[in-house]
């Protein structure tokens, strides 16, 4: 049994095929990957990691699981491979996770498949088989519609209970404060959702209150957005002048079989900016936009409309009115997203050992709580912002 200390749970014990892959390259990359991506330039105390978060998404599926597992809802071994999956489930987080994904999400590659590539990959691979555990049945947990796989991936799921506390913490942003234990011991997880006790709800409502807070202030947060909107774009300029082979997704899924995937991580792309700096090829315009990103000269936001409703408005007009005036087009960034905030349909209310679907239920906050939240949001370079802002005002 080995104790690592974290800021947020204390002591979290792993046994030895856990510590097999908390030691295992692939998984020690995790150390060099911002859990907040581009956060910490708005909140600098954002430099926390996706590995303490798998650490403490592995904490709760444990904790949980024991509950579970003393209730009879699951059985040991389910217990086991669930506790597999937490720790497992952000291994193929991208550099700068969301950031650098969208440049292959297009594609048809994201997180999701870099996983899985990893779990199959030679390494992690290993380490299951060799203490008599399938990678497919963790597999199976991310993919299916499994108990298991609600616990991981749901509403209320073991991710984003950790990410709220641990990201809440590291921004100094205290709206991701929630009654865990209280959380914990009133949730039943089943296959179409949760269902929780009424003596819960009040849990349950600050959960979801925290979510729509912390999507606001830090995830969707206006200038740490368009840093990332930015990066993504510097990214697609140096793989054409400095890293080629990372346009291919086939490249990446080799990297990632064969254990040389390990050393792709935030510090790569820092990298791969000094050495576009010093390229020769690059050019002039692309080394401006690399300097404005070391020092902090980002885009601005210059059009914005925050709803929780369908807007019929079209973001691409303003984006044709700002290329008629002249700026170029790799120096506007169109953002437009439609978030979930909370599935109604998925939460069931148990009162009085009887069960309610939550529109039966009036009792409660989840009601007037917002089912998702509309963002559109044009940004331009820094050069341009005075001269667009004038024009759209």
């Amino acid at each position: 049994m080995k104790k690592i200390f974290d800021e947020i749970y204390g002591y979290i014990e792993l046994d030895e095929p856990e510590v097999e892959i908390l030691d295992s390259p692939e998984f020690q990359r995790l150390r060099r990957i911002r859990q907040t991506s581009l956060a910490y330039i708005v909140y600098p105390g954002a430099t926390h990691t996706r590995f303490s978060h798998s650490l403490g998404t592995f904490y709760l599926a444990n904790k949980l699981g024991t509950r579970l597992m003393s209730a009879n809802y699951i059985n040991s071994d389910e217990y086991e491979y669930l506790k597999l999956a937490a720790l497992l489930h952000d291994l193929g987080q991208f550099p700068f996770s969301h950031s650098l994904e969208g440049y292959y999400l297009p594609n048809g590659f994201g997180n999701k498949d870099l996983r899985e590539s990893l779990i199959t990959g030679h390494n992690i691979k290993e380490i299951l088989n060799r203490y008599g555990y399938n990678p497919k049945k963790i597999l199976d947990i991310f993919n299916g519609n499994s108990l298991l796989s609600s616990i991981i991936d749901s509403e209320v799921d073991v991710d984003r209970l950790d990410y709220l506390m641990r990201d809440s913490r590291h921004t100094g942003v205290h709206l991701g404060n929630i009654d865990l234990d209280r959380l914990i011991d009133t949730i039943t997880y089943r296959e179409d959702g949760i269902s929780i006790l009424d003596k819960g709800l009040i849990s349950l409502e600050n959960f979801y209150i925290s979510r729509l807070h912390m999507y606001q202030a830090v995830y969707y947060h206006k200038t740490i957005l368009g840093y990332e909107l930015f990066l993504r774009n510097i990214y697609s300029h140096i793989l054409e002048y400095c890293n080629p082979n990372f346009k291919d997704i086939n490249y990446i899924k080799k990297l990632a079989s064969d254990g040389s995937i390990s050393y792709w991580d935030d510090e790569w792309v820092f990298s791969s900016l000094y050495d576009c700096l010093s390229n020769s090829e690059v050019p002039s315009y692309v080394l401006e936009k690399i300097k404005d990103f070391l020092d902090r000269k980002g885009p601005k936001v210059v059009y914005e409309e925050f709803s929780y409703k369908n807007e019929s408005s079209y973001i691409g007009d303003i984006v044709d009115q700002l290329q008629r005036i002249g700026i170029p087009s790799d120096s506007i960034y169109p953002f437009e997203e439609k978030i979930s905030i909370i599935d109604k349909n998925k939460i069931k209310i148990v009162s009085k050992n009887k069960e309610r679907k939550l529109k039966d239920y009036s009792s409660t906050l989840l009601h007037d709580i917002p089912e998702f939240m509309v963002i559109k949001r044009v940004y331009v370079d820094y050069e341009y912002s005075r001269k667009a802002r004038e024009i759209l005002s």
